[in-house]
């Protein structure tokens, strides 16, 4: 499949403390990529090179498709306008004929729930909403790419999940090409590929299942056989798990890094009636991944 993007080594300081240390990613047509990571990681820095924005120090960058649209994790809006204004004049600067700017800009109005807001100034909205029109100006784009930094913040339920099935439009009706930075694992587990970044360098890349491999089962959840509920606990409670628990009739058997839960459903087969495995949270792959980083003291996938 065609790459629309390709960064390789990349490094970036900033103020004298490096803010990419040898990043590379890849972004495919027709593909939804996230840069994953906690705040300070690096990531609004990477979107803003992979943007032109700004130059890398080292590395290099081609986009095979012109050039990106960005949208900011703090919104880069003219005070003074309103968003009708903005979206109009956004809608100009990227070249959408005059006679589709009206339904077009309808759809960003209704998509991001400004109806109430389009006629005020940006000056007077709330964060929230300054957060829908910098979405709004950007998603209005005809851009083959975009760069879209925590484009999820703020949104209620209702809008997000509307603002999500856009994107899988524009990645499947429209063969856009995506790149979403966040810190928000629900946003992460939806996109096909992650990259997660931490004090500027990748710990791992892959898609949701794969970065779950790496790190192994959360847990086994087992619902005992009527006659084996009351020895369940001290039958299975010693096959190196760290923690065990009741929860709604089964028991919720935290594994250690080193354990082997294929062993434990072998040994307890015949005495349970359900058995399965509950996978980790991007949450908590962050965290495990981070703190391997920490001890071995390097940040790449192999450590």
């Amino acid at each position: 499949m065609q790459e629309y993007i390709r960064a390789e080594n990349l490094c970036k300081s900033c103020c004298g403390s490096t803010a990419l240390d040898g990043v590379s990613i890849t972004a495919l047509r027709e593909e939804i990529c996230c840069v994953f990571g906690p705040s300070g990681s690096g990531k609004s820095t990477l979107l803003r090179l992979l943007a032109g924005i700004e130059a890398p120090d080292s590395g290099s960058l081609t986009r095979s498709d012109g050039s990106p649209a960005i949208s900011f994790a703090e919104p880069a809006l003219d005070d003074s306008l309103t968003p009708m204004e903005i979206l109009n004049l956004h809608a100009a600067l990227y070249g959408i004929p005059r006679r589709k700017r009206r339904g077009v800009i309808r759809e960003m109005i209704l998509l991001l729930d400004l109806e109430e807001a389009r006629d005020s100034r940006v000056c007077a909205l709330s964060s929230g909403l300054r957060k829908q029109v910098e979405l709004a100006r950007t998603l209005i784009s005809p851009s083959a790419t975009l760069l879209l930094d925590e484009p999820m913040s703020g949104l209620d339920t209702i809008v997000r999940e509307r603002v999500w099935n856009h994107l899988m439009m524009l990645k499947s009706i429209e063969h856009r090409t995506i790149i979403i930075a966040t810190a928000r694992p629900e946003d992460a587990e939806l996109c096909d590929r992650i990259t997660v970044l931490n004090k500027g360098r990748v710990l791992a890349e892959g898609t949701v299942s794969r970065l779950r491999s790496m790190i192994g089962p959360e847990a086994v959840v087992i619902k005992p056989l009527g006659s084996r509920k009351h020895g369940a606990r001290g039958t299975w409670g010693d096959k190196r798990a760290i923690t065990m628990a009741e929860q709604d009739g089964s028991l919720v058997v935290e594994m250690s890094a080193d354990s082997r839960p294929a062993e434990l459903v072998r040994e307890i087969s015949g005495q349970a009636a359900a058995v399965r495995l509950r996978p980790k949270g991007l949450d908590v792959v962050l965290e495990e991944l981070i703190a391997r980083s920490d001890r071995h003291g390097d940040a790449g996938e192999g450590s």
